[in-house]
């Protein structure tokens, strides 16, 4: 990785004190937002905020636009209609013109589409090119900048708790999710810090109108602009060669990337990496500090991975864990795969079994040919992509062999070695009486008879069936011995074909 450009030292804007861009606005508790916020200005990019009700959305949003100095426009799109934005069309010729108010989008420098996921379907598709293109009916909005909306969490039927979900709040249209560059979560009251939840409470005791002094926001979006494009010349390698080794694991984890929201998702890094430094009083990393200015352009990749995705505004759960898994693994590709084509057709393999296997066959070759960091990330993210049943197979498969090797972390050979111990415990038990429950009778029945079927002569078979009856214990509903003999032979398959693939 090459070390970036240091960005020019500058006088920090005007009110912008330690607690940082939000705070300074008087919104308290989203210190985390800041980077996102302050690059979604200086990349002009659309911006989708998703939060309960009263978790500051349209402040935020508004404060924005008083802050810029911008012309602005806010909308209640559940109450929108075509009209609204563009003004009563009336005939000119063999044509028609629109009668402009000072409520329609004409002038407008920014836009806020309130309650966006609220609005009519034909509405919702009339908003595509305003949001992504700043036109209407093909005619450019000279004026417009900001294109910014929020939305309550879509509504879900199946909630644990039907009194918190928003039974109107709709998912968007993946089409038009896909037109919003960041796509930020504000937290409700209860999962801020309890001194930044006094501080929103206290805010209703200070007299109407008081407020903090406003940064030089403007001045701010300039600097991080020109940091933006700063980053983009010295890392624009760095930063696509890892957007594209995040393209197949997100589309393995149900979070696929369009070609749109790949090159969005760069632009952001790029852009998050620039307001981290401002943010941080930084005049940016020293050229000898290699490492330090690698760290921290990778922790910008995982802030503007987090805050790129689109599928939470289609009601789709995205699990923190894997995504930061998946973040490492695309750090570890580009930082392994320049130097070393074997390692980076290992990191290209797309399903997740075959890269495990493709590597083993390196490390058996080669003690400590990948690296146990690595290996680590491989195997928990193949075990990931497993359901409950593959898993359990897929443990018993790699464990030996993995633990013979010594190529893993000690995490991840104990996340592998969980349905061994289970098995072993119940091989162990003196007693092998188990009760059931009435309702799970007939499934224990065809498990025991599915277990006496087996070949006891063969130790792969019995392995199976003792596999399958401590997985019962877990989970019955996964417990068939011929449907794990199946499992088995599929992931057999997979490993294997990582030797084809290497001879």
């Amino acid at each position: 990785m090459t070390t970036l450009a240091k960005i020019p030292a500058q006088a920090p804007a005007k009110g912008l004190g330690p607690a940082g861009l939000l705070a300074a606005l008087g919104l308290h508790g989203l210190a985390h937002l800041d980077a996102p916020v302050l690059a979604a200005l200086a990349t002009e990019t659309p911006m989708l905020l998703i939060g309960p009700h009263g978790s500051a959305k349209s402040a935020l949003l508004e404060r924005l636009a008083s802050s810029l100095g911008m012309v602005h426009r806010h909308y209640n799109a559940s109450l929108l209609s075509f009209d609204d934005l563009v003004g009563f069309p009336v005939p000119d010729g063999d044509g028609l013109r629109y009668l402009r108010t000072p409520a329609t989008l004409w002038e407008a420098q920014s836009v806020f589409l309130d309650e966006i996921s609220r609005c009519r379907p034909e509405v919702q598709n009339k908003l595509f090119s305003i949001i992504q293109e700043k036109r209407v009916q093909g005619i450019a909005l000279e004026a417009l900048r900001f294109r910014w909306a929020a939305m309550n969490p879509p509504g879900a039927g199946d909630a644990a708790d039907e009194g918190d979900a928003y039974a109107g709040s709709m998912p968007l249209d993946p089409a038009l999710a896909d037109r919003f560059g960041f796509v930020l979560t504000l937290p409700a009251l209860e999962e801020l810090p309890p001194e930044a939840r006094r501080s929103v409470i206290r805010s209703g005791l200070q007299p109407t109108g008081a407020s903090a002094a406003a940064p030089d926001l403007a001045a701010l979006v300039q600097r991080c602009r020109q940091g933006a494009a700063l980053t983009a010349v010295a890392h624009g390698e760095w930063i696509t060669a890892y957007t594209g080794a995040l393209v197949l694991p997100l589309r393995e984890a149900g979070l696929a990337l369009s070609g749109r929201r790949a090159a969005m998702l760069a632009a952001n890094i790029a852009a998050v990496h620039a307001a981290r430094l401002l943010l941080q009083g930084a005049a940016g990393p020293s050229p000898v500090d290699a490492t330090a200015a690698d760290t921290a352009l990778a922790d910008a990749a995982l802030v503007a991975l987090r805050t790129s995705l689109p599928q939470r505004a289609q009601g789709k759960a995205i699990d923190g864990g894997l995504l930061a898994t998946i973040h490492r693994q695309a750090v570890d590709a580009v930082g392994q795969s320049h130097d070393d084509p074997e390692i980076a057709r290992i990191l290209d393999e797309a399903h997740p079994v075959r890269r495990v296997g493709l590597a083993l066959r390196a490390v058996k070759g080669r003690p400590g040919r990948v690296p146990r960091h690595t290996m680590s990330l491989l195997v928990a993210d193949a075990l990931a992509s497993q359901p409950t049943q593959a898993r359990w197979v897929l443990s018993q498969e790699l464990l030996p062999e993995i633990a013979a090797l010594d190529c893993v972390d000690a995490p991840t050979l104990e996340l592998m070695s969980g349905p061994f111990l289970a098995q072993v415990e119940f091989e162990q038990r003196s007693n092998l009486q188990h009760q059931v429950p009435r309702s799970r009778v007939e499934g224990f029945n065809l498990l025991v008879k599915a277990i006496e079927q087996l070949d006891a002569r063969d130790p792969t078979q019995v392995a199976l069936g003792n596999l399958g009856a401590a997985l019962y214990m877990k989970d019955d509903a996964a417990a068939d011995p011929a449907a794990l003999q199946a499992q088995q032979r599929r992931l057999r398959a997979l490993l294997d074909v990582a030797e084809d693939h290497a001879a």
